[in-house]
Formats: structure tokens, C-alpha cells, sequence
């Protein structure tokens, strides 16, 4: 039986979409201003990314639809867009390994040297600055009194007794005890927060309402993600797959194709920033299959037999995926790929076998595969568009099937036209 569409070319959609996607930029411009490092004030439009990682450039307009002008940190002393503000600086970054495998034992910090846009988080008389770098690795800054001052933060290795332990070395506590030092009401919240944006961003907050200063100019929310739920349905297509040197019925039955409707809930939690082109993507989804296949040995005259397998399984499969849509016009194309899970509620697991060996005729009814798994796993890639509430995926889910047999394997291939509804 042929398949619809071939594992290989929904693989080269997805890639397609990927490259597309990799090279196609989609320009979203919104007031905003630059100042340059003249001191001189420029008001346009500024292409806002919502950028998950600070920009090292940006592209400005003084009028939609002219071309525009590139500024970097070397250009321009500050910008804002979209309810952000950055501002260019030389700053000290902390570069010891922050991989497990790679930490050090010495607790003392290793210092370099790299130009940014830094995010502002509070501006007022005691600042705070943010700064991830293209790495990922975040960075912290207060006002120096030769510039912008690192927030000191490291993790190290210590072994006790033979046992490493992971240390952090927090000495962006006493960094900040010695700046916030007119607030005495937030010393118990200084001990406790982290290197974190959403804890140190509160912990200025606290010292605002603690000093009743009125000088506070700008306080940066902190984004946060969301869910987005809703419901699922379609059809799908499936096709089963055995292979051993034995059990003939199975791997000569030429199993028919099974298509059947498929429907369930699913929960999109959608991650901050980067405009919420990164998800992470899970369903309970209800599917099912039946398939049958047919086998006829004739050794001579004498002896021959003939065999019938039904294989089918009613499944609530749990899927996880990782979501990645990109935004063309009021369209948004997705990619996402992940792992499934099912839950086997019922089964269809029979053979029939008609044999003949001279006039003696006898017939033979049972499993058609010996103690069937009762959880199905697999991986899934798909891609589709979105709109507004509705979109529409075309998936491919490969399945370990339920045979446990180490001399079987048995491997369901599915593929899926999906509808989801949000709400």
C-alpha cells in the first residue's frame, strides 16, 4: 500500500519552511527615538523585535516606507521602542564556564571586556540594567562611578569530603546593600533575591516604595509568558509496518491502510519574548486504527493454510511538543516537533488461521502478537499556519506500535490533517 505523503517529504517541507523562514524578514516598525552619541535626538520608527537576546544594531526610519538607516552601539547612545529603552555601553561580563561538566573550583570571577545595547529595567536615581548576551548568559548593571558596574554573580565547584557541591558566589548581594543603602525595610528581601530579572527588578520596585523618591522615570515590565487553550480535531492516516526473518502472516500480510477521526485539547504556553515565536506545545488527543491483512502458504496440494490479522488500538496520547511560528502578514507558518505518548484503551489483537495438511482441516483463533505493550511512543514533526484563533497542521507521528517482541518490530505510521480552535 502506498502512503500519501513519504516521512521524506513532510522532512523537506519542514526544512523548507525553516530555510524560508531563516531568510524572510518582516519588517515591524514603531515609533520610536535614537539619540545619538552628538547628544542629538532623532524621532522615526524603529524595526521592534521584541529581541529575547539585546540587539547589537537597528534599523530606523524618519518616515514609513524610506530606507533605512542602520545604528549601531558605536552610532547612538540610546534608543527606545515598544515600551523598551537601551542604551550603548563598554561593560564588564563574567566569562568563567557556566556548563556543570565545566564549572571551576575557584570562586573568583574572570572578567572581559564587550559593547552593547543594555536593557533598562528602572531609571531613575539607582538604575538597573540587563544584558543577554548572543551566548544566553544573563548580566546585570548598576551605575558606577566610572560607568556602568557589573552585578557580580558565579557559580563553582566545591568538594566536600569527596562529593562536589555546586557554590553560587552572590556578590551582587553586598553590590547592592552598599547601592540601596537608604532603605533599611528591604535588607531581609536583599538576602533573598536572585540573579534573576523578575527578582531584582521587584527588589528596586521595594526600594522605590521604600524611599517614596519621585525621580523613578522609567520601570520596565517584565514580560511574562501565556497559555493559550483550546480544542482540536481532524482526521488521520494510518499504515503499520512489520519486519522479522519469521512471522510471515505479519510481515507478508499486506496490511490495508486506516483512516479515522482524531480530536483532543491542547495547551500552548507561549515564552516571553522573541514575539512569541517560541512554544511549548501539548495535547491529550484521542486517536485510533484498525487495519487487516491477509496471508496464504501453499507448500503442495496437500498442505496450505490461509491467515487473517486484525491490528488496531484506540489510544489518549499525550504529546509534547516544542513550537516555533514565524509571522507573514496576518498569517503565522509554525514548525514544531516533539515526542507522544499513548495510552492504550482498547485493542484489536486477532488472527485467524485456516490450515490444511491432507484431509485433516483444523482452524486456529487468538493474538495475533503475544503480550501487546500498552503504551505507544513516538516522535512527531509537523508544520502548518495560524490565524487569528484557527490553524491547520499537516503531521507526521512514526510509532513503536505494541509489539514487544524482540524479534518483531512493529512500527505505525501516521500522518495528520488537524484543525484547533482557540479560545
Amino acid at each position: 500500500m502506498k502512503e500519501i505523503i513519504s516521512f521524506r517529504k513532510i522532512g523537506l517541507l519542514v526544512l523548507s519552511l525553516l530555510i524560508f523562514q531563516s531568510s524572510f524578514s518582516q519588517e515591524n516598525y514603531l515609533p520610536g527615538y535614537v539619540i545619538k552619541t552628538d547628544a542629538d535626538t532623532l524621532s522615526g520608527f524603529i524595526d521592534y523585535r521584541n529581541w529575547e537576546k539585546n540587539p547589537d544594531k537597528i534599523n530606523f526610519v524618519t518616515q514609513l516606507g524610506e530606507n533605512p538607516r542602520v545604528f549601531t552601539f558605536h552610532d547612538i547612545s540610546e534608543f527606545k521602542v515598544g515600551g523598551e529603552i537601551y542604551v550603548s555601553g563598554i561593560v564588564d561580563i563574567e566569562v568563567s564556564p557556566i556548563q556543570l561538566e565545566n564549572l571551576t573550583e575557584s570562586p573568583s570571577t574572570q572578567l572581559g571586556r564587550d559593547t552593547t545595547f543594555l536593557q533598562t529595567l528602572v531609571k531613575g536615581p539607582k538604575s538597573l540594567y540587563y544584558y543577554r548576551h548572543p551566548q544566553g548568559r544573563d548580566y546585570f548593571y548598576i551605575d558606577g562611578e566610572s560607568g556602568f558596574e557589573l552585578l557580580l554573580y558565579k557559580k563553582y565547584v566545591k568538594t566536600d569530603n569527596g562529593n562536589p557541591k555546586i557554590i553560587e558566589s552572590k556578590k551582587y548581594v553586598g553590590q547592592l546593600t552598599l547601592y540601596l543603602n537608604d532603605c533599611e525595610s528591604i535588607r531581609d528581601r536583599l538576602s533573598r533575591v536572585s540573579y534573576k530579572k523578575s527578582s531584582l527588578s521587584d527588589l528596586f520596585e521595594a526600594y522605590y516604595k521604600c524611599t517614596g523618591a519621585t525621580e523613578l522615570t522609567f520601570d520596565k515590565e517584565i514580560e511574562k509568558g501565556h497559555a493559550e487553550i483550546g480544542l482540536l480535531a481532524g482526521a488521520s492516516y494510518t499504515t503499520v509496518k512489520f519486519t522479522s526473518t519469521g512471522y510471515p502472516h505479519l510481515v507478508q500480510g499486506g496490511f490495508n491502510s486506516s483512516v479515522n477521526p482524531t480530536f483532543g485539547l491542547f495547551l500552548d504556553l507561549v515564552l516571553p519574548r522573541n514575539q512569541g515565536k517560541l512554544s511549548v506545545y501539548n495535547e491529550l488527543q484521542y486517536a485510533s486504527y484498525e487495519v487487516s491483512g491477509e496471508y496464504e502458504s501453499i507448500v503442495d496440494e496437500n498442505e496450505s493454510s490461509y491467515t487473517t490479522t486484525n491490528i488496531g488500538a484506540s489510544y489518549i496520547r499525550l504529546n509534547n511538543l516544542i513550537r516555533y511560528k514565524y509571522p507573514v502578514g496576518k498569517l503565522f507558518f509554525f514548525v514544531n516537533g516533539g515526542i507522544s505518548n499513548g495510552f492504550a484503551v482498547s485493542k484489536t489483537n486477532y488472527i485467524r488461521r485456516e490450515s490444511i495438511f491432507y484431509a485433516d482441516e483444523k482452524v486456529y483463533e487468538g493474538e495475533a502478537i503475544d503480550d501487546p505493550r500498552k503504551i505507544e511512543t513516538g516522535f512527531i514533526v509537523g508544520t502548518g499556519l495560524k490565524r487569528e484563533k484557527l490553524s491547520f497542521e499537516l503531521r507526521y507521528e512514526n510509532g513503536n506500535g505494541f509489539s514487544k517482541i524482540i524479534s518483531l518490530s512493529h512500527v505505525d505510521n501516521r500522518y495528520f490533517f488537524l484543525v484547533g480552535y482557540r479560545f
